[in-house]
């Protein structure tokens, strides 16, 4: 009966739910303030539940960063079959980046293991990004790409880490397609114009 405190939801609802919740409140938290018990909670299931599906607090923490690379993939894809490059801003408002693009700074900035592997992926992103840029002639060349993309990388995830005090300044939330419009046209603008 701890098991299942949802009795009308089936298992795979209440993984995903579970799973939502902890990629929610590690991107606002972080990992180790995120307990079982809190993710529960948020969840409204039992701890039991949690560990259930997960085994551990670190098999949980390992699900998360396979949702969120798996979202972050999905979203990049999604965005590449548009014939250019995925910004930051364009996907924290697809559906699942938001939660995602959070999650990800914030493993950053805490450091360690997973932050680094995180960081890895997402300059190669965007070297990548930027070096296609370049190629297509929206962005100028530099004699420096790999510290450009350390600082677009950057630049975006302190947005993304200062979210609700930007939002606040903009009036306007980032996951707002109008917002996600401004930052990618002044990103794309300070690419190519300079500042």
């Amino acid at each position: 009966m701890l098991l299942n405190m949802c009795s009308a939801e089936s298992v795979d609802d209440a993984r995903a739910r579970i799973l939502r919740v902890a990629i929610d409140l590690i991107g606002r938290e972080g990992a180790k303030s995120a307990t079982v018990r809190l993710v529960a909670a948020a969840a409204e299931v039992s701890p039991a539940l949690v560990m259930h599906h997960f085994g551990s607090k670190d098999g949980l923490v390992a699900a998360c960063d396979a949702q969120v690379m798996s979202a972050i993939e999905q979203v990049v894809a999604a965005l590449g079959d548009t014939d250019r490059e995925a910004s930051v801003g364009e996907m924290i408002t697809a559906k699942e980046g938001g939660p995602a693009i959070t999650y990800i700074g914030r493993a950053m900035q805490d450091g360690g293991p997973t932050g680094v592997a995180w960081f890895d992926r997402m300059i190669t992103l965007t070297e990548s990004g930027t070096a296609d840029l370049v190629a297509s002639g929206l962005a100028r060349p530099t004699d420096d790409p790999q510290m450009r993309a350390v600082l677009l990388l950057a630049m975006d995830i302190g947005v993304i880490l200062m979210r609700q005090t930007v939002e606040r300044y903009l009036g306007a939330a980032l996951t707002d397609r109008a917002t996600a419009e401004r930052w990618a046209t002044t990103e794309l603008d300070l690419l190519t114009n300079g500042v």
